[in-house]
């Protein structure tokens, strides 16, 4: 296990990456204290999205029923405000 400062991490992030990917784990410190872990992938981990299941979920939770509210879009507007 190796670490690396907040700082290298943001000035190097592509090499500290491919320390990553070649199997090191590296513990990622903000003025010494452990703040964040990177670790390889694991293949078995990595899945496509499974949104046949997900849509069974979602008729599961909701039923028949039409979810009815404000649009996504008139929200974040409304928070913008005029910026």
């Amino acid at each position: 296990m190796q670490t690396a400062t907040v700082r290298e991490v943001q000035h190097n992030l592509a090499r500290i990456l491919r320390r990553v990917e070649a199997g090191t784990e590296i513990v990622i410190e903000r003025r010494r204290k452990p703040v964040a872990r990177l670790l390889p992938m694991d293949s078995s981990e990595e899945h496509p999205a499974d949104w046949f299941s997900h849509a069974a979920e979602v008729v599961e939770v909701f039923g028949g029923r039409t979810v009815t509210g404000t649009p996504m879009e008139q929200l974040v507007s409304e928070a913008r405000g005029d910026r």
